[in-house]
């Protein structure tokens, strides 16, 4: 929207709730709020009480007074392997402009997959590459490595060629051999083909180092001007990051198409809350003409066919499906309550969303036709911005009890729950890699946002991604390259 204000932002995506102290945040359902009780800009009212608020007879379980969380940080067992830097002389602009970017995002890779720990290189012995007997082969698991990844690259006129063997050290056999060529700009891009076909050949599937992270950014606000956001994409690492639209206003809450190559977002450019559809690249660019109001937090089906978002009828949210041409308007929710932050099962046969039916905001699941509304989220008092897992077992979401928000897993099936984020600020917006191996959220820290990526299953040190400006909202693509 043309010259909105904060106040009018914070209406329409995760708002940042504030009275005497900081309460969280959540997507649609304090917005709402905001619209219903509020006549004038420059007040959010908080949440009306669980004994105050709007409900309907449903079932589940009463609303539980502490939160039950179980921490982890226990993985299954990694293989131990070793990457020791190539040994053949090469020119210091090479080694600027490809060997070192190659073996740090190559290292990077494969320590924060999960599958993989790397030997401390200090133990690495000199030269036996590739070992040729068995007491060169012990000298190299005595650095605690049962693998050994031996890559060499060399120079092919603007190009570099980069071949690597992988050693099974107990047997002194070679169990994967590839060669790959590529501009040399793109050396961080051929490490991360290789730390995939690395984790293919242990686990069966690729590695999510070569998938994309859409998100939303202020990083262009200009001094004195309105607020304005807008959506970029980058490497799951934070590498590459591209800006996608351009429409100098609030551009928020993206989520990828199944195919990965267009993007679903919520948009003030028609003034008002609406939703949009642009390519990855920023073409094709076009509206998704909906009647209702307070349009937000859109999200795709799996077939790619219809969105569902939540949009606000004569002040209350409710969940909509709509296809993309504005077709086939649907609505699934019919509650006084605040019903928002719709997310697809992936299967496409369930959504899960936020609703204060019961009290505070929780997670509940509905089937597509809307019916069979059930709690999910039985801990904490305040539950919001579900995620389904790749294989649909599992829901990432931000949860609180007590402070600050962190990220919640919990397995569907037994009710397990696991919070994997930890450390200060409040930690929103969890959205899975296609592997299912990472979730990558948003971390605010004092006036600062960032995004950050860490581990499902909370083991390791999340890694903040981001730097440049505020970052909000992201979304992983769902394919794996």
């Amino acid at each position: 929207m043309k010259g909105n204000s904060l106040n009018e932002e914070r209406r329409e995506e995760k708002i940042s709730l504030k009275g005497e102290e900081r309460a969280g945040r959540v997507s649609l359902v304090a917005a709402a709020f905001a619209l219903a009780a509020m006549p004038l800009l420059g007040q959010v009212p908080k949440p009306t009480s669980p004994s105050s608020a709007p409900s309907t007879p449903a079932s589940g379980n009463a609303q539980p007074s502490n939160i039950d969380l179980t921490l982890t940080g226990a993985t299954s067992a990694r293989r131990p392997l070793a990457i020791p830097v190539t040994i053949a002389p090469l020119s210091p602009e090479l080694q600027t402009k490809a060997v070192d970017p190659f073996y740090t995002t190559l290292s990077d890779d494969l320590a924060g997959s999960g599958v993989f720990v790397v030997a401390d290189p200090a133990l690495y012995p000199k030269g036996m590459r590739p070992p040729k007997s068995r007491e060169e082969g012990d000298a190299w698991k005595a650095t605690s490595a049962q693998f050994l990844v031996d890559t060499r690259l060399s120079p092919d006129g603007g190009n570099v060629i980069v071949e690597a063997l992988l050693w099974d050290l107990g047997t002194l056999k070679s169990i994967m051999g590839k060669t790959y060529t590529g501009e040399t700009r793109a050396a961080r891009r051929i490490a991360h083909t290789l730390a995939s076909d690395l984790v293919r050949q242990f686990t069966g599937r690729p590695g999510p180092f070569l998938t994309k992270i859409a998100f939303s950014s202020d990083r262009d606000r200009v001094a004195g001007k309105a607020v304005v956001k807008e959506i970029y994409t980058m490497d799951f690492d934070g590498e590459n990051e591209r800006r996608v639209t351009y429409s100098h206003t609030l551009s928020l809450a993206p989520d990828w198409s199944p195919d990965g190559k267009s993007l679903v977002y919520q948009s003030y450019e028609k003034d008002t809350p609406g939703l949009w559809l642009v390519g990855k690249d920023g073409t094709d660019k076009r509206p998704i003409p909906v009647p209702t109001q307070l349009n937000a937090s859109p999200s795709f089906s799996p077939d790619g066919k219809t969105v569902a978002f939540c949009g606000s009828v004569k002040g209350n949210t409710e969940i909509f499906t709509v296809q993309m041409d504005g077709s086939k308007l649907r609505r699934l929710t019919e509650n006084v309550a605040i019903d928002s932050t719709p997310r697809w099962s992936p299967n496409g046969r369930e959504l899960a969303f936020t609703s204060n039916r019961q009290g505070t905001p929780q997670i509940f699941m509905m089937d597509l036709e809307g019916a069979n509304v059930r709690r999910v989220s039985l801990a904490g008092n305040w539950n919001d911005e579900a995620s389904f897992s790749p294989d649909g077992g599992r829901l990432a979401f931000a949860c609180r009890n007590e402070g600050d928000f962190q990220i919640c897993v919990m397995d569907l099936a037994s009710g397990r729950t696991v919070q994997i984020s930890s450390g200060p600020g409040a930690h929103e917006g969890p959205t899975w890699s296609p592997d299912g191996s990472k979730i990558a959220w948003e971390v605010q820290r004092g006036d600062s946002t960032q995004i950050a990526v860490g581990s499902a299953d909370g083991s390791g040190t999340a890694r903040i991604v981001t730097s440049s400006g505020n970052n909000f909202s992201p979304s992983w693509v769902k394919t794996l390259e």
